[in-house]
Parts: C-alpha cells; sequence; structure tokens
C-alpha cells in the first residue's frame, strides 16, 4: 500500500508577470539621440512638449510600479480537498461505492457478530487493522476518542473531513446518516484502516438524540463489514486488506449513549457470507 502523505499538499502560484518592454520613445538613450539639438541654445518652444513627454515617462513609471503583486502571492493549500490517492486500493469507500441492494437477506442459520472485550491503547494495533469510531456529518474530529484519531492519522481526517464538506454538504446534501466510511492506510507505515460510522448528524449540543443515533449504527456497522468484504474481495489473498477489526465503545463518549444500547444492536446483526464475524472492543488502561 503506497504511502500518500505528501499526495493532498500542491502548492499554487500565479505566473510571474513577464518583464515590462519600455518603448524606445522611453529609452534613455534615444532620447539623448532624439533631444540632441543643433544648437546648444533650448528652444522655449520645446519646452512644453518636453515637460509632457517627461510626464508621460513619469505616469508610464508609476504603471510599472503599481503591478498588482497578488499575482505572485502565494496561494492557501491549506483549504481541504479530496486526498488523491495511487491505487484502486487506496480509494475510500461509502454508501456510494455500493449498490443500491448490496444488502442481502439474512439467512436465520447465519451467526451473530461476536464482540470481544481487551484492555489498552487502540492504536497500538498491527498493520491492516481496522480501527473504528462513531462520525457526526459535519467533518468535525474535535474532542474525546474521535480527537485522539485525528491526532494519529492526520490524512485519514482529511479524507473524512473533505468527504463531509466537499463530496457533501452539511447543510444542502449532508452525508446519510446510518452509512459508512472506510478509509484505507494513508498515515505513514501504520498500516491501520479507519473506519466512520455515520451515527449522528451534528455533534456537541446539535448531537441526534440517543434513540436516533441508536436506530443508525446497526446500518452503518452492516455498511462498514460490506465494504471489509469488498476490499477482500479486491486484494484476493495478496498482500494488504483487513486482517483484524478494533472498535472503541462508540457512541458511549460525546454521544452520550449508554455502551449497553449500542452493543446490542451490534450483537444483533446477521453475519453474511464474507463479512468479518468478529469485532475486538477495547478499551483504556485506566
Amino acid at each position: 500500500m503506497s504511502n500518500s502523505r505528501n499526495a493532498n499538499i500542491t502548492s499554487y502560484f500565479a505566473p510571474k508577470n513577464a518583464p515590462s518592454n519600455k518603448s524606445k520613445a522611453n529609452d534613455p538613450a534615444n532620447e539623448n539621440k532624439n533631444n540632441t539639438s543643433t544648437t546648444s541654445t533650448p528652444n522655449p518652444a520645446d519646452e512644453p512638449q518636453k515637460e509632457a513627454h517627461q510626464q508621460e515617462k513619469t505616469k508610464g513609471k508609476r504603471r510599472l510600479s503599481s503591478t498588482n503583486p497578488t499575482s505572485e502571492k502565494r496561494q492557501d493549500t491549506k483549504s481541504t480537498k479530496p486526498c488523491t490517492l495511487s491505487t484502486p486500493l487506496s480509494t475510500p469507500l461509502s454508501h456510494t461505492s455500493l449498490p443500491k441492494t448490496w444488502l442481502l437477506p439474512a439467512s436465520p442459520t447465519r451467526p451473530n457478530l461476536n464482540l470481544t472485550y481487551h484492555t489498552g491503547p487502540i492504536f497500538t494495533a498491527p498493520p491492516s487493522t481496522l480501527l473504528i469510531h462513531a462520525c457526526n456529518t459535519h467533518g468535525a474530529w474535535g474532542s474525546g476518542i474521535a480527537l485522539a484519531f485525528k491526532q494519529q492519522y492526520p490524512l485519514a481526517y482529511k479524507i473524512y473531513n473533505s468527504f463531509c464538506l466537499v463530496t457533501h454538504s452539511p447543510k444542502t446534501r449532508p452525508v446519510p446518516t446510518g452509512t459508512a466510511l472506510l478509509i484505507p492506510p494513508v498515515d505513514g507505515d501504520k498500516g491501520h484502516w479507519i473506519g466512520c460510522l455515520f451515527t449522528s448528524r451534528g455533534f456537541g449540543k446539535a448531537k441526534d438524540g440517543g434513540g436516533v443515533i441508536v436506530g443508525n449504527t446497526g446500518p452503518a456497522m452492516e455498511m462498514l463489514l460490506e465494504m471489509v468484504r469488498v476490499v477482500g474481495e479486491r486484494v484476493d489473498g495478496e498482500e494488504g486488506g483487513v486482517k483484524e477489526v478494533r472498535m472503541c465503545r462508540i457512541n458511549s463518549g460525546k454521544f452520550g449513549v449508554p455502551w449497553e444500547k449500542s452493543a446490542g444492536v451490534l450483537e444483533g446483526i446477521r453475519v453474511r457470507k464474507g463479512w468479518v464475524g468478529s469485532v475486538q472492543v477495547w478499551d483504556p488502561e485506566t
């Protein structure tokens, strides 16, 4: 998996102004030649013309010196833009990546999703691990575990942020809740995939109600598991893909939903063919 750390950072400069070509009339050498008189006595009649010529010369200099400097000003490179990734396996997957009929009916004989619990730092996972957390649709990882994700995976954050604000728009066409975003490894050599579950449209005081968040959790997780299956089909045994899945106790932090409610929804998911059947839930050491 190639590293795209610098792929989304581009500096733009406006072309430099070509040097101004002064007319021969303004060339001092030509002036000396043209103004050379056959006599040393100045002609008073020529004085107004010489004065006008001098004023025109001064205006030309002012025009040259007042060239707008903003054309050479370095443009803002901090604006959010989609991250350009190098290979198909490096392309984020979203709700637009799947067909409308992607979720097949679950057989009653299929097992439910299994959760196992662990204690320790979630970010010390081996390469090819998927790390999952719940997100808002406004492109903000500003507090709690989301802020830790932003600090650990700044390029993944840029992709998430651009997806929310550029591909979508919080006001006019927000990311649909109950969907997911799967971001491939883009931060250094960690080899970590990032899974975003869009369980609430807003955040802080504008977050959705607990019942809405819990209701979005199941569909978002099912979509993410399907995306992991799709990635597995693409690599088809090659190096890459998702080998392990970890998550924090989603929704229980800044969204304020008791973990037991989210866990009940997750454990009620029927695992379709090709899906990951077990997810590790990691708690920080106290």
